[in-house]
C-alpha cells in the first residue's frame, strides 16, 4: 500500500475543506485538531495544505528563537523568499509571526499550520495567550486558517477548556482517536475477517500501525517483525504515546502492566503494581488510557473493574511489555511463542470489545430494539457469572450474548449453556433472546437465538 494515500479520515477532512471556504469567504477560522501520537494528524495536514496557499511549521521542542527561525525557513518553503522578505526575513516573536500571516491572509487565503503546539509551549508557556490576543483582533474579512494541533492531549483540552486562554475560539475543534475495527479495515482490505482482526488486534486503529503491516504475509510473520524485534514500531511506540500524557513520576507504567496482566479491581492492581494507586488511577482514566467500568444496570456505586482501553496498549503490556529486554537482545520471536496464551487472551479481549461494539450497531440500525441498553455485565457474588453482552429494557435483561474466539462453530450444547447462565441473570425476562458471537458461527441456533459471524461484526451497517 502506498504511505503517501489518506484513507478513512473523509469526515474530518470536510470539517478542514469547509474550514478553508469559509476562509476564503472572508471569515477567518481558528482550528484546533488534537489526538495521541500516530492517529495520523499531521499526515491529514499535509493532504490538506497539498494544493493551497500554506505554510506548515512541524514543532520540535528547542528554544523560542530557534523555533521562530524554523519557522521563517518554513515561510520561505511555503511561500517563496519575497514573502519572508516582507517579515524582514525572520520574526522576533511569536506574536509578530501570527500578525504577519493575518496581513499576508488580507487578500488571498492563507493556511498556517503549527504542528505540536504542545512543543512550542515548553519555549513560550504564554503561547496560548498570544494566539488569544492576536486572534480576538484578526478583521473581518481576514481569509486566514490557523490550525493548532498537539498530541498531548491533556495539554490540549486544558488551554480549551474552561480556564483555557482559547476557550471558545476555536471555529473547529476536531480530535482525532484511533479507528474503531470496522473503520480502520480499509487499511488492510485484502486481508480475510480473522487475519485483519489480529492484525488491528497488535496495532490497534493507528494508521501507521497499520501501514506498516504486510498484507501478503502471515499473523505470525507480521508479528515477528513489528512485535519481536528490536526497533519494531509496535515495540517503540507504546512508550512515545504515553510519554505525551503522562509524567516519568507516578509509576504508571506498573499500573498498567498489572493491568495487562488481568488484575482489574483497584486491589489487585495495588498489590500487584506494589505502590499507592488512587491519584496515578484516576490520572489514566482522565488521560483515556484506562475505562473505569460497572455492569450494565449496576448503580455507580457498584465496584469497577479497569481496563486498559486501546487494544495496541492492551497488547503491549499484556503480550510485550513483561519481556521486552529479552526481544531487545533479539529473542522476539521466542517471547513470542511462549506469550501465545497471553496473545489468545488478548484476542479473545479484543473479540468481546467488537460483539458489544456490533450490537450497538444493531440497536442502531434498527435490527434490535432501539429502547435496548447494552453492555457487558458480571456479579461476583456467590458463584461468579458473566455476560459479554446483555440487553436492558429498563431493569429486565431481554438479551443475553456470548463472544468466542473459536473456529469450531457453535452447537446445541453451546446454546443450552447459554440458557442456562441467562436463567441465573436476576431480573432476565423468561424467555431472552440470545446471540453468539463466533468466527464459525453457531450450527443450529434455533429459535430466538442469534448467531454473527467475524465477518458480520466488521460490516459497516
Amino acid at each position: 500500500m502506498s504511505f503517501d494515500r489518506l484513507l478513512d479520515r473523509d469526515t474530518e477532512r470536510a470539517l478542514l475543506e469547509d474550514a478553508w471556504a469559509l476562509a476564503t469567504g472572508g471569515s477567518p477560522q481558528l482550528v484546533v485538531v488534537w489526538g495521541r501520537r500516530r492517529v495520523g494528524k499531521t499526515f491529514l495536514l499535509s493532504h490538506f495544505v497539498r494544493d493551497k496557499r500554506a505554510v506548515f511549521h512541524g514543532a520540535t521542542e528547542q528554544a523560542e528563537a530557534i523555533e521562530l527561525a524554523r519557522l521563517a525557513d518554513a515561510v520561505a518553503r511555503g511561500l517563496g523568499n519575497d514573502a519572508l522578505d516582507i517579515a524582514g526575513g525572520g520574526f522576533t516573536s511569536w506574536e509578530a509571526a501570527l500578525r504577519y500571516f493575518a496581513a499576508l491572509a488580507r487578500d488571498e487565503p492563507l493556511a498556517v499550520v503549527l504542528d505540536e503546539v504542545p512543543y512550542l509551549l515548553g519555549s513560550t508557556p504564554g503561547l496560548a495567550s498570544v494566539v488569544q490576543a492576536v486572534w480576538d483582533h484578526v478583521p473581518r474579512g481576514t481569509k486566514l486558517v490557523l490550525v493548532l494541533t498537539g498530541s498531548a492531549v491533556g495539554t490540549i483540552e486544558g488551554i480549551l477548556g474552561g480556564g483555557g486562554a482559547l476557550r471558545g475560539r476555536p471555529t473547529r475543534a476536531v480530535r482525532l482517536d484511533p479507528l474503531d475495527p470496522v473503520a480502520a479495515r480499509v487499511f488492510l482490505p485484502r486481508l480475510d475477517a480473522t487475519s485483519y482482526f489480529e492484525a488491528y488486534a497488535a496495532c490497534g486503529g493507528y494508521p501507521l500501525h497499520l501501514r506498516h503491516w504486510d498484507q501478503d504475509s502471515s499473523t505470525k510473520r507480521n508479528l515477528t517483525r513489528l512485535a519481536g524485534e528490536s526497533g519494531g514500531i509496535l515495540v517503540e511506540d507504546a512508550l512515545g504515546i504515553l510519554r505525551e500524557e503522562l509524567p516519568d513520576v507516578g509509576g504508571y507504567p506498573r499500573i498498567l502492566a498489572a493491568i495487562g496482566r488481568g488484575r482489574t479491581r483497584a486491589g489487585q492492581i495495588a498489590a500487584d503494581a506494589d505502590q499507592r494507586i488512587e491519584h496515578p488511577l484516576d490520572v489514566l482514566v482522565r488521560s483515556g488510557f484506562v475505562r473505569r467500568s460497572v455492569p450494565v444496570g449496576a448503580p455507580r456505586r457498584a465496584r469497577p473493574v479497569y481496563e486498559i482501553d486501546d487494544p495496541y496498549l492492551a497488547f503491549w503490556f499484556g503480550v510485550l511489555y513483561a519481556d521486552l529486554h529479552l526481544v531487545e537482545g533479539g529473542q522476539g520471536a521466542a517471547v513470542l511463542r511462549s506469550r501465545r496464551p497471553q496473545w489468545q487472551r488478548h484476542l479473545g479481549w479484543c473479540f468481546e470489545e467488537l460483539a458489544r461494539a456490533h450490537a450497538r450497531r444493531l440497536v442502531a440500525n434498527g435490527t434490535l430494539p432501539d429502547d435496548l441498553v447494552l453492555g457487558r455485565w458480571w456479579s461476583t457474588s456467590g458463584e461468579p457469572l458473566e455476560a459479554d453482552v446483555l440487553g436492558l429494557r429498563g431493569a429486565r435483561a431481554v438479551l443475553v450474548g456470548e463472544a468466542r474466539w473459536q473456529k469450531r462453530p457453535l452447537g446445541r450444547r453451546d446454546v443450552a449453556a447459554l440458557r442456562l447462565k441467562a436463567a441465573r441473570i436476576p431480573g432476565a425476562a423468561d424467555d431472552p433472546t440470545l446471540a453468539f458471537w463466533s468466527r464459525g458461527g453457531t450450527e443450529a441456533p434455533g429459535e430466538n437465538v442469534l448467531s454473527f459471524r467475524l465477518e458480520d461484526a466488521l460490516e459497516d451497517e
